[in-house]
């Protein structure tokens, strides 16, 4: 079952790709760099969920690197 919950994420990953590629133009390379790398990570975190759904978000993570520095600024 899991994997055609991953096989729909990647097809709906490749249509988000052609679509946003076919707007940019060949000279927008920093723009196609983004967007290649926001959709390979964004890829990534959701086979990484879809696979195990228990792992921890980002937000998670975010309130683990930051909490110690909410707390030195307390005092």
């Amino acid at each position: 079952m899991k994997v055609w919950l991953v096989i729909g994420m990647l097809i709906m990953v490749g249509l988000i790709w052609w679509y946003e590629w076919s707007r940019l133009e060949r000279e927008q390379r920093k723009e196609r760099a983004a967007v290649a790398i926001l959709l390979g990570l964004g890829m990534i975190l959701a086979v990484l969920l879809i696979i195990n759904p228990e792992l921890p978000g980002p937000t998670q993570l975010v309130n683990a690197l930051f909490r110690p520095l909410g707390k030195i600024m307390e005092k």
